[in-house]
């Protein structure tokens, strides 16, 4: 009888110690990003009156399982060239042409190639081309926000953006040279 008991207890510290490492995994793997849907941020701007745009991040499901940071970054430009959804319509807008077709996201180092057709740069004044290119850079960087943006246009590097080329896009795009269009900056 003594032996049985001793078994029982021996089951039970076991099936605990079994069920301790299986949520040990299950944590991990949810943390990881593995067993949830992850997110990521497509900045669009907020509607206001005024002369002002406000960049804000808005929050995107994925849709299946993305790890690697490309992948994230590529589906989040895709979201952010679909525009602002029905509920998000009334109060963010996007500066962005719908009719833009994102071909690559690569990462080399601390650079971030993103390629897109030519619909990119098709309408807008000075303005809506900055604001456009803020779209871009904050988008792509959010997962380093010190990282640079090379815009490529059919696979190939350009010196100017938009139809009549008045944005210089030749070296790297960087966060802090779209500042004036956080609201914090402007306080």
């Amino acid at each position: 009888m003594g032996s049985n008991k001793m078994s029982t207890q021996k089951k039970i510290v076991l099936g605990l110690l079994i069920l301790w490492v299986v949520l040990l995994i299950v944590f991990g793997l949810v943390r990881s990003g593995f067993l949830i849907q992850g997110k990521v941020g497509v900045y669009f701007f907020q509607k206001q009156s005024g002369d002002f745009l406000t960049l804000v991040p808005v929050e995107r499901k994925t849709k299946g399982i993305i790890t690697d940071i490309s992948s994230k970054i590529r589906y989040a430009l895709e979201q952010l060239i679909s525009g602002p959804n029905s509920e998000e319509a009334e109060e963010f807008i996007s500066c962005v042409p719908a009719e833009t077709k994102l071909l690559d996201v690569r990462i080399d180092g601390n650079l971030i190639y993103v390629d897109f057709d030519e619909t990119i740069e098709t309408g807008g004044g000075i303005k809506e081309i900055r604001g456009r290119l803020a779209q871009i850079v904050f988008t792509a960087t959010q997962f380093n926000p010190d990282a640079g943006v090379i815009l490529l246009i059919n696979g190939k590097e350009i010196k100017s953006f938009s139809g009549e080329g008045i944005t210089d896009v030749e070296k790297p795009m960087h966060r802090d040279e779209f500042l004036d269009f956080l609201k914090e900056e402007r306080e």
